[in-house]
């Protein structure tokens, strides 16, 4: 197979879970998430290396196939602009601030005064491949439950060689010696590269019923002040079951919380100044767009993917418009600091 990954395989962890359920970032079933199968990205590299050599692939040509949520690199950029990083070309552009020798003497300082981000539910990484080329010093720390995906993208970023600035690790952050569940207020497993200056997470704590163990678990891998920017669903009205039904099907959101709970469970686990932006009405519109893209291209989604994956993912697609069509399920982009 091209670059190394593997033919189309679904990834099928255990069982949806209920919020007081065992603790384990692994648990969520995402067999019905098309997006989430490894065959829809190989595809998708084939597709582009048939057009442009592997040699000639940047961060961005990646994230275009990469990128599992919504308006495309939005999230990233802000986050960024959150996090107080600065552009590389920013950089780039105003020169050198100080000779050259000095330069050199304060190279091996580099490392004390990078700025870390973990990326926590990484997916196949396309923001944090961006994040670690286009922002100056910055190291991303990718986390990812799920192996196949994990381990694809970990291949990409060696493929980028942004290995350096971007390091990929297949952890449950809720693994503990005495686990979660024999201490209630046991501390979450570390993360290799913690503890980190900023979280960025998209689209990801939904998949996680258990709330208050993974914000605890976040909360013990950052920093003292440490800046938090997560984009995410909530019950924006009460669920009917058919909402309930969606969720935990295609989706693979086995609990969704409203807007109180979710902050009231940021706060408990110590975070503060929670900024909550809801997004409901921004993401609708990328969300039809996306779906009605999807069908115009059939045929090429057929000649791509083949039937069976095409099905997955225009189900997904459906399911996810269908949800927020209905107005039950809303967006939220939230920025907080854990307390110094």
């Amino acid at each position: 197979e091209r670059c190394g990954l593997a033919p189309a395989r679904v990834s099928r962890p255990t069982r949806a879970m209920l919020p007081d359920a065992p603790v384990s970032a692994c648990d969520t079933d995402f067999s019905g998430m098309g997006i989430y199968v490894d065959g829809r990205v190989k595809n998708e590299l084939d597709e582009l290396l048939a057009t442009k050599p592997a040699s000639d692939l940047t961060a961005r040509d990646v994230h275009l196939i990469a990128s599992m949520h919504y308006l495309d690199d939005q999230p990233m950029l802000r986050a960024a602009e959150f996090f107080g990083l600065t552009a590389k070309d920013d950089v780039e552009a105003g020169g050198l601030s100080e000779p050259l020798d000095a330069v050199a003497a304060t190279a091996d300082d580099a490392a004390s005064t990078r700025k870390t981000i973990l990326d926590f539910g990484a997916g196949f990484a396309g923001d944090a491949r961006c994040l670690a080329s286009e922002f100056a010093d910055v190291r991303v720390t990718c986390v990812e439950v799920q192996r196949h995906i994990h381990d694809a993208a970990e291949m990409f970023t060696r493929l980028l060689g942004l290995g350096k600035d971007c390091l990929h690790e297949c952890v449950d952050v809720f693994d503990t010696r005495g686990g979660l569940d024999a201490d209630p207020d046991a501390v979450a497993g570390t993360v290799p590269g913690a503890p980190f200056d900023f979280l960025y997470s998209v689209l990801v704590v939904l998949h996680v019923p258990q709330r208050e163990a993974l914000w605890r678990a976040l909360h013990a891998n950052l920093k003292p002040g440490a800046a938090v920017y997560v984009e995410d669903y909530f019950a924006a009205r009460p669920l009917s079951e058919r909402d309930r039904e969606q969720l935990a099907g295609p989706v693979a959101c086995p609990y969704l919380p409203s807007a109180e709970e979710y902050r009231e469970t940021l706060n408990k686990a110590g975070f503060v100044d929670v900024e909550w932006e809801v997004m409901t009405d921004a993401w609708t519109p990328f969300i039809e767009t996306r779906l009605a893209s999807f069908r115009d291209k059939q045929e090429r989604n057929l000649r791509v993917h083949g039937p069976e994956l095409t099905a997955e993912l225009e189900l997904f697609y459906a399911t996810v418009h269908e949800l927020f069509t209905r107005g039950n399920v809303g967006g939220v982009r939230i920025r907080a600091r854990k307390k110094a």
